[in-house]
């Protein structure tokens, strides 16, 4: 039965408070009450995964080195250029004289690639952190237009940077650019799949592009690029964002081939940094907002000589063993 107060002015009105008094008692309990009976915080914690904290997204992922198979199989090959077939432009895709064809067999040879431990940046460089080295004068700006909404926005990855911007830039942070082989490590992760996230592709957890007249594709939500971490879903299991799509991301090494068109010898070998010198350009991996489906697996690669409104990084850091 409701209080005789309330039923008067549910009835006849008024400007009493019913409520008058209980602001206390609506009040949760104090947050300490919350801690009563936890064991105590874990101190340490596996190296595997992230292990610096910092700002949400900023953080370093420690990457466990080890062996691994680097580079695409004739099969997976096969399967790369059927992947392409299915764009608007796929009929192109593996003809002679094509532009995809030639990049897919630079993959080859797959072979056993043993890697020490190292850093990696979880995300790409942004902008308003780039802009912190030009300031200090340690970087040159950028070569998009200043104000440019499409590239000079604090949380876009920075892009139109050289390689040798990228260097200076890690090197001011105290890092370096990954090796080609790192990169794919940290993209493939132990079980060595196709895409960051896993075997199968999906046009919805990663900021791509089309082959196509048009190269921007907006199934992802965005025509231009994104965001630092919009796509969390598309994530390795350690936790790096954007290896796939967004901004593509240069890498230490020098691109070259054999006189057969591969991009790798046969045989094993112990923390590969490259060739000593590529006529192309450097590496450049993970695809970008204007690259198709077939440039985001953790395999593709391809080299330009100079910066690009599709091309930004990520640094790298050595880890002392021992």
């Amino acid at each position: 039965m409701w209080p005789a107060g309330l039923v008067a002015l549910a009835l006849f009105g008024g400007d009493h408070d019913p409520y008058a008094g209980l602001e206390a008692a609506r009040r949760p309990p104090r947050i300490e009450t919350y801690w009563l009976g936890l064991g105590p915080g874990v101190v340490r914690a596996p190296a595997s995964g992230i292990v610096v904290l910092r700002p949400p997204l900023e953080r370093r992922v420690r990457i466990g080195g080890g062996k691994f198979v680097m580079g695409s199989t004739p099969s997976e090959m096969v399967s790369a250029v059927k992947l392409c077939e299915r764009e608007p432009l796929g009929v192109r895709c593996g003809a002679n004289g094509d532009e995809v064809g030639p990049w897919i067999r630079a993959e080859g040879h797959a072979h056993e690639v043993t890697l020490d431990d190292f850093d990696l940046d979880r995300t790409e460089v942004p902008v308003r952190r780039y802009a912190r080295c030009v300031t200090a004068g340690a970087c040159s700006p950028p070569s998009f237009t200043a104000g440019d909404p499409r590239f000079d926005s604090p949380e876009l990855p920075v892009t139109s940077v050289r390689w040798e911007d990228a260097v200076a830039y890690c090197a001011w942070i105290g890092g370096r650019l990954p090796t080609e082989a790192e990169w794919e490590l940290a993209a493939r992760g132990r079980a060595g799949h196709t895409f960051p996230w896993g075997d199968v592709y999906n046009a919805h957890v990663a900021n791509h592009g089309a082959w196509a007249d048009d190269p921007s594709d907006g199934r992802d939500g965005f025509i231009g690029l994104a965001p630092i971490g919009s796509f969390p879903d598309g994530a390795t299991p350690t936790g790096l964002l954007d290896m796939a799509g967004n901004a593509a991301e240069w890498v230490s090494d020098w691109f070259d081939l054999d006189d057969e068109g591969y991009g790798y010898g046969r045989g094993a070998v112990l923390n590969p940094k490259g060739a000593p010198f590529g006529p192309r350009g450097h590496v450049v991996r993970g695809g970008s907002y204007r690259r198709a489906a077939h440039w985001l697996r953790n395999a593709a690669r391809y080299a330009l000589p100079a910066a690009s409104r599709e091309i930004g990084f990520r640094c790298a850091y050595s880890v002392k063993n021992g």
